[in-house]
């Protein structure tokens, strides 16, 4: 019962998606304004994440399965901060994208994104002033995973909410795994660290 509903609650991320990328569309990019941006600024960001609804699939992670971060020694640094509120915008480091509809914040907030670029395919974000930010409505986060070396056949991926000190596994977050551009994406209702991870084969 529990995976069927972690099932939908992934499916509905196909619509979750699309109406970030149409709130993002409607606050116009000016949300990219570069006195208000840190960092590679967002350009495009509707055709970056634009198609991934017919590249997809949800992956679940299966009961009992033991799971691992996957290893990305190319993934570089990097770091992208700016201020958003009520009419929502974007924050993009690279190809990770970070998607906040109009509506999910209530009051001005300045918000991080981190690529740690310790060697795992690994993203952090967090809004200034709040160790546990909440949104009024999900965001969509897209970590990108095509500078890891990742082979076509490779495992399935799946995204996981860590512990960013011991990068203990805490929550899989029901994840749509776009293997045609090599991206995954998830929608949450809170901040935090998040990795990409897959199951380990059984001897």
């Amino acid at each position: 019962m529990r995976v069927h509903m972690k099932r939908n609650a992934a499916l509905s991320l196909q619509i979750t998606l699309a109406a970030a990328l149409v709130a993002v569309a409607g606050c116009g990019e000016s949300a990219a304004a570069p006195d208000r941006t840190v960092g590679p600024s967002a350009v495009t960001p509707a055709a970056q994440l634009a198609g991934a609804a017919t590249t997809s699939q949800v992956t679940i992670v299966p009961a009992g399965a033991q799971s691992e971060l996957l290893a990305c020694p190319g993934m570089r640094a990097g770091e992208a901060t700016r201020v958003i509120g009520p009419g929502g915008g974007l924050l993009r480091v690279d190809g990770h994208v970070v998607a906040i509809p109009r509506g999910a914040v209530n009051t001005p907030t300045r918000f991080t994104l981190t690529v740690p670029g310790n060697g795992y395919a690994e993203v952090d974000v967090k809004a200034e002033g709040f160790e546990h930010y909440v949104f009024a409505r999900p965001v969509v986060v897209t970590i990108d995973y095509s500078m890891c070396g990742v082979e076509p056949t490779a495992h399935q991926f799946y995204g996981w909410y860590i512990d960013q000190s011991s990068h203990r596994l805490l929550q899989d977050m029901a994840a749509v795994d776009d293997r045609y551009n090599q991206r995954l994406f998830f929608a949450t209702d809170h901040f935090s660290g998040y990795a990409v991870a897959y199951v380990r084969d059984v001897e």
